[in-house]
């Protein structure tokens, strides 16, 4: 008898499990064991059937990923893979068409994580945000001068919880997800600065990033005050011509003028671009073309979005 695979409709029916409305454990299970089929007709409708379903499929397509036949294994492992690329594809399309404030920038750098660690959980993200910010907010005066502020939360992130510059592996891609920078409390100077951010916004403390040439700072900015923050060297506080000194040391020349291009604040936009951007290098420099091609499609959409406004 013929076998026969139909697509299955996404708009009725329960939910269960993170499937698509409509289909029930038992019928995503079936569907995926033809996968092992002989008839590439059949595998490639079952294939067009999960593509369409999308995430929803992603958890029955993990239950078989260790299966003993090879063939079910490495077919689900594809699918997963391409369902996962399609989910990344429009989580970066949805972060490109936000404007000004709307682009947030925790939301953004957990949109990054995801395309080593697919299964990140954003809420966690947050949760482990909000529980160092209400750690701190006890010894954090309300009404206080900025520098006060700033240097208490250096105090609590780089001396307390130990946050550091991780200068005996560098170039670990890790240390470019935000996951993974909270779990192992080291990262790159773009990394600190955006938990740096991330914490003092919480603890209504208004920081930004300032992406200098060949390093990256945190910036605080008032009507009558402006101090710089190093995260990378444990939250070194400088003014900001011991910043111009610094660029002028590491061989930078310029007018005073010019200062304001280069010490100017980074928008959440711009720091997830850099951050990506850090990433092509550091998997260019692993040789690994396949993340090399996607990171920089990525790129090219908050680009092109950027261009576009």
């Amino acid at each position: 008898m013929e076998k026969r695979v139909e697509r299955m409709p996404a708009s009725r029916g329960r939910k269960k499990r993170g499937a698509q409305r409509g289909h029930s454990d038992q019928e995503l299970r079936a569907l995926i064991s033809l996968l092992s089929d002989e008839d590439r007709k059949i595998v490639s409708m079952v294939w067009d059937n999960l593509l369409h379903l999308g995430e929803g499929s992603l958890p029955y397509l993990e239950e078989v990923s260790e299966h003993p036949d090879p063939k079910l294994r490495l077919r689900a492992r594809h699918v997963a893979s391409q369902i996962r690329a399609q989910v990344l594809e429009k989580l970066f399309r949805d972060l490109a068409s936000k404007e000004g404030d709307s682009f947030d920038l925790e939301d953004a750098l957990c949109v990054v994580a995801r395309i080593e660690h697919p299964n990140l959980d954003p809420r966690q993200i947050a949760r482990q945000l909000q529980e160092m910010a209400d750690d701190l907010k006890p010894q954090m005066p309300r009404v206080a001068p900025p520098r006060e502020r700033i240097d208490l939360l250096n105090q609590f992130l780089f001396r307390e919880l130990g946050f550091k510059g991780n200068t005996k592996d560098y170039y670990d891609p890790d240390n470019s997800y935000i996951n993974k920078v909270l779990s192992r409390r080291q990262g790159i100077p773009i990394s600190l600065a955006a938990v740096m951010i991330l914490v003092g916004r919480r603890l209504d403390l208004t920081l930004h990033g300032v992406g200098l040439p060949k390093h990256f700072v945190v910036k605080y900015q008032d009507p009558s005050t402006e101090i710089f923050v190093d995260p990378f060297n444990g939250g070194r506080v400088f003014s900001r011509n011991e910043c111009m000194q610094m660029l002028t040391s590491d061989g930078y020349y310029f007018r005073e003028s010019f200062a304001s291009e280069y010490l100017s604040i980074s928008s959440p936009r711009d720091i997830v671009i850099r951050m990506l951007r850090n990433l092509v290098l550091i998997y260019s420099k692993l040789k690994d073309k396949t993340r090399v091609r996607r990171l920089s499609h990525f790129v090219e959409i908050l680009r092109t979005r950027e261009k576009a406004r």
